[in-house]
């Protein structure tokens, strides 16, 4: 009993867990509030299945940015991957026809675009050096650049009906395939993190980059990697995204690269590397996606629901700034007060 408390004493003591913790309250309290101002409609079966349905494009993506920050960098360019694999994806589908291999080839094209978009940043961010900010900026615009060529600035449509039949589908009305697809994910990701020794050297090397290279870790490689998995993520992303719309486009999702990074700092992944779990990004995700749609199904518009957005950002960040800090200065005094008891 003794050895539960001492467990739970150090989750709750630690930063990033109590950040996690207190965002989750948060989460409760704002469920309960839609369902009670929804009277119910909140936790229908069809607002509950809509819910589920709009997560698994962005809650990739910003599984993405989170390996990314782990390891001190950044992403910009991943929704121009998605784009582009979707893209071409969709113009390979669309150029087989009826074809039994079509949407194998569309999906299998898709991921080897995205591995190789991931192993180019990786490339240039690793092994040349240039900061991920500067490369992903520019491989975004040339990603972007590719895919309005190959589709001449239009939407590719009808390609694959088994692709949106899969989107569109569920498991008892509730659970959509998709979503089990990004709960597949986000296991494989956290098993990852916290269970193989790839996963703990990408925490030491966000933690001290310039100090794991002169360690045992190949930190080049490391860090090339990890982009590596963050073109495949957004590819999947991508696949995702035109199988929901049955359409393929160069400029879809164009405002889910802030959203990524709104979710990913609620959910305390640490910009300068070295801290972020999976939870903590899932439950962002699903705090944001609960203000969403409770403020959807009271009839607020879009522009209302952005700036409720930025203005919860604001408040949870500030709000875990000042706790934290708290936190902080009642450990100095407990430090200072055991020092005075000791020197008398």
């Amino acid at each position: 009993m003794t050895e539960i408390k001492n467990n739970f004493k150090k989750f709750f003591s630690d930063r990033e867990h109590a950040n996690t913790l207190r965002l989750l309250i948060i989460a409760v309290i704002i469920l309960v509030f839609m369902t009670i101002f929804t009277n119910g409609k909140f936790v229908s079966v069809r607002s509950i299945n809509s819910m589920l349905s709009l997560i698994p494009e962005l809650g990739i993506l910003s599984l993405a940015i989170m390996l990314a920050m782990i390891v001190a960098g950044i992403d910009l360019s991943i929704v121009a991957i998605a784009n582009l694999s979707g893209v071409l994806a969709a113009k390979l589908m669309l150029s087989m026809g009826s074809h039994p291999a079509s949407l194998t080839a569309g999906i299998a094209l898709a991921l080897l675009i995205g591995l190789l978009c991931g192993y180019f940043n990786g490339f240039i961010i690793a092994r040349i050096g240039v900061h991920p900010i500067l490369v992903t900026l520019g491989t975004f615009q040339l990603y972007r650049g590719i895919a309005i060529i190959v589709s001449k600035g239009y939407a590719i449509v009808n390609f694959s009906e088994s692709l949106t039949h899969f989107s569109n589908s569920s498991i008892f009305g509730i659970f959509p395939y998709i979503f089990l697809v990004f709960a597949l994910i986000t296991w494989l990701i956290s098993y990852m993190l916290n269970n193989t020794s790839f996963g703990q050297s990408m925490y030491l090397v966000g933690s001290n980059y310039k100090a794991s290279k002169y360690s045992a870790l190949n930190s080049e490689r490391i860090v090339h990697t990890v982009y590596v998995l963050i073109g495949a993520l957004a590819a999947i992303a991508g696949l995702i995204i035109v199988s929901k719309t049955n359409s393929a486009k160069a400029d879809y999702g164009s405002s889910y690269i802030l959203q990524t990074i709104l979710i990913c700092l609620l959910g305390s992944v640490n910009w300068s590397g070295g801290v972020g779990k999976t939870s903590g990004v899932i439950i962002a995700l699903v705090t944001l996606q609960f203000l969403n749609s409770g403020f959807t199904l009271m009839r607020f518009s879009n522009f209302f629901l952005s700036f409720i957005a930025g203005a919860f950002l604001l408040f949870v960040l500030i709000f875990n700034h000042y706790i934290n800090l708290y936190e902080r200065k009642q450990a100095n005094r407990k430090l200072l007060a055991e020092g005075v008891i000791k020197s008398v």
